[in-house]
């Protein structure tokens, strides 16, 4: 494994917002999409604001929420491999 893959399977670093939680999604298959993420995220009541593809394998999901504790929970359970950032205030 080249160095640019191992970077790959640890993901893309990304800065805490100020005041929206973040989840950093990797893309496993086709089963494990955004779409699927957005879906489980919606269901827990929380709202995507805003959702950036960072590279081919990870999307960024900014939360209206501060706490992204109850939503990495969730996706994690449901086998998405995640990395989540609350927001610094």
């Amino acid at each position: 494994m080249g160095y640019e893959e191992a970077l790959e399977d640890v993901g893309p670093e990304v800065e805490a917002d100020r005041s929206h939680a973040q989840i950093l999604l990797k893309i496993t298959d086709f089963l494990k999409s955004d779409a699927e993420a957005e879906r489980t995220v919606k269901g827990l009541g929380v709202r995507v604001i805003e959702k950036s593809y960072l590279s081919t394998h990870w999307v960024l999901l900014k939360l209206d929420v501060k706490d992204m504790r109850n939503v990495a929970l969730k996706l994690t359970e449901q086998g998405f491999v995640i990395k989540g950032i609350n927001a610094l205030s």
